[in-house]
């Protein structure tokens, strides 16, 4: 009988040190599936309904988080698919052609035309050094930018160099081009002051004190789950489980038990301590991440500077439309 007695110690601690060795990663995702799947005992097979019975008693053992916690996630999940959704469609302010897309005709021509540059300046150079010169020298950029007020603007210029300059319709033409040629410039202030105050705020929030704030949610839950995996193994000890005796044959030791039972419970309390410390950090970084000016700071510019273009338009149309009245009324007379 000693020598089963040495046998039951020795796997008893055996087991004691492969639990010592057992990381919390493994502990926390063993907890993980427990409440996934609902089975806290994965030893025995229960029958379907034992089963639905024992998942309901897994969620009920889970430390619950509290109300305001989970208000606070709720509300930072709904900020950041308001950053996700305005980003979906304010980031075209950076495209500069967002409202003329035949620019990418255009942008073919200006290829061309630097190519068959670099070919030309290729077939005449007559050193190598003044090859080498032709395949380096810096491509001629566009004249104007994308926009499409700019696309007015050069169409009306080119289409007023087309008629003699006495004709009141080439006059008409050059005002337009010079007010086209404003709104477009006008339009990229606009551009500019929306991207560098909300677009690259907004997105700076996304990739900086949003994935601080899923860190530390993640460490709040990464908390629970170890500490629900220590309770589950306290509720296993005082309901008879764990390593049992093979048959009963196996005598556990009471000092070793309570020993056992006492560093378990030591590691309970450091556990809640941990889990306690974690939330309150997580509750500091989403109430920082709520309670910031930026996102409003950033609106009020892009609303700011909507109103500025929107002005700029206004006061070139209406100088515009009172000239090219003045020529259409001079006009008139003398056809009659």
């Amino acid at each position: 009988m000693d020598a089963f007695q040495n046998i039951g110690k020795s796997v008893g601690n055996f087991g004691n040190s492969l639990g010592a060795t057992f990381t919390p990663f493994a502990a926390r995702t063993q907890q993980f599936v427990k409440e996934q799947l609902g089975q806290a005992d994965d030893k025995i097979r229960l029958a379907e309904a034992d089963m639905f019975l024992k998942w309901n008693e897994d969620v009920a053992d889970q430390t619950q988080l509290p109300a305001d916690y989970r208000e606070l996630e709720a509300r930072v999940d709904a900020l950041r698919q308001v950053h996700q959704k305005m980003l979906s469609v304010t980031t075209q302010y950076s495209n500069e052609a967002y409202d003329y897309p035949p620019n990418l005709r255009e942008s073919i021509t200006d290829l061309s035309r630097n190519v068959t540059g670099r070919i030309q300046a290729l077939s005449a150079a007559a050193t190598p050094q003044e090859a080498q010169q032709a395949l380096t020298s810096p491509t001629q950029a566009p004249t104007d930018p994308k926009t499409f007020p700019h696309a007015i603007s050069r169409a009306a210029s080119a289409s007023a160099h087309l008629l003699p300059a006495s004709d009141p319709l080439s006059s008409g033409l050059e005002k337009l081009a010079t007010a086209t040629r404003q709104i477009g410039q006008a339009r990229l202030n606009m551009d500019h002051v929306i991207v560098e105050q909300l677009v690259k705020p907004w997105t700076t929030n996304l990739n900086i004190p949003f994935k601080n704030v899923a860190k530390h949610r993640q460490e709040v839950e990464n908390a629970r789950l170890l500490l629900d995996a220590a309770k589950a193994r306290q509720r296993q000890r005082e309901q008879g489980g764990g390593p049992a005796a093979l048959g009963g044959i196996f005598k556990k030791n009471p000092a070793d038990e309570a020993a056992a039972d006492e560093q378990l419970r030591h590691e309970i309390e450091t556990l809640e301590d941990k889990f306690i410390v974690a939330m309150e950090e997580a509750v500091a970084a989403m109430n920082d991440l709520l309670n910031t000016p930026e996102p409003l700071r950033g609106l009020s510019a892009m609303v700011s500077a909507q109103l500025e273009f929107h002005q700029a338009s206004v006061d070139a149309l209406h100088d515009i439309a009172e000239s090219i009245s003045v020529l259409q009324r001079e006009q008139e007379p003398a056809r009659k």
